[in-house]
């Protein structure tokens, strides 16, 4: 594919995900969300509980960002979704998370020279991220006049006040501040144009309206944080091997 091949969190996340019921209105009329979930036969679709997994299109799935004044890349070669459920209405359970391995930083992207750091979060091994747990919700994005796609919008619990993930970095050499807060609001967008088209899998990066910070909040931050690649994004538990989309329907 012709597309940048990195990425990180919430997919990531990876996240992905979060996703909910959200209602847009626009001269009175509402819109309302939910995932359609095909039986084997392809015949019914229905919005049902629903487990994700997850896997990476990237080499790498990296946050790109700043901290105290240094540029970082968080870049992990594996991520895994766990507990994270579609659910009725468009949601996405508020109790799954995103675990990221194989994780080391870098100065820049591409990744061209490696800090003298480990990288995780509180409790994990070195090299594994670990994020909170978040909320999201299925929205609308208008593209241009009369176009919109539908896009996952992902926070986390408390929203902005709180934080996706603690980054810890280590090591007797490391000149990175130990404790770093990933903070702010992700959408995702379906890369292939497919969000609201029965799939098998959907790949899915960072969208547009996205807005992400690494400790203070600041206009440099919100322009130089991004997470950068793609996951595939597929059910599985009893629901393995089904076709999936998002739908929208307005109503007057």
């Amino acid at each position: 594919m012709i597309r940048t091949k990195l990425g990180l969190l919430g997919l990531c996340a990876v996240v992905l995900g979060m996703m909910a019921m959200s209602a847009g209105s626009a001269q009175g009329a509402t819109t309302l969300f939910s995932w359609l979930i095909l039986n084997a036969a392809k015949t019914v679709a229905t919005d049902l509980l629903a487990l994700l997994t997850g896997k990476t299109d990237s080499t790498h799935l990296t946050l790109d960002g700043e901290v105290a004044g240094l540029k970082i890349a968080v870049t992990c070669t594996n991520f895994t979704l766990k507990g994270v459920h579609l659910v009725p209405g468009g949601k996405l359970n508020e109790t799954g998370k995103v675990v990221f391995t194989g994780c080391k930083v870098y100065k820049v992207a591409p990744l061209t020279e490696e800090y003298k750091c480990t990288v995780k979060t509180v409790g994990a091994a070195a090299g594994t991220v670990e994020t909170n747990a978040g909320k999201g919700e299925l929205v609308l994005h208008e593209v241009k006049a009369g176009v919109k796609e539908v896009l996952t919008k992902v926070e986390p619990l408390t929203g902005l006040e709180g934080n996706f993930a603690t980054l810890r970095f280590e090591g007797a050499e490391c000149v990175l501040p130990e404790l770093n807060q990933v903070h702010g609001t992700l959408y995702l967008k379906d890369c292939l144009g497919f969000a609201t088209t029965h799939k098998l899998e959907h790949l899915v990066e960072q969208g547009p309206l996205t807005s992400l910070y690494v400790g203070g909040h600041s206009a440099k931050q919100l322009e130089i944080t991004r997470i950068l690649g793609s996951a595939w994004i597929s059910l599985t538990g009893e629901h393995a091997g089904r076709d999936w989309s998002a739908m929208d329907v307005v109503h007057p």
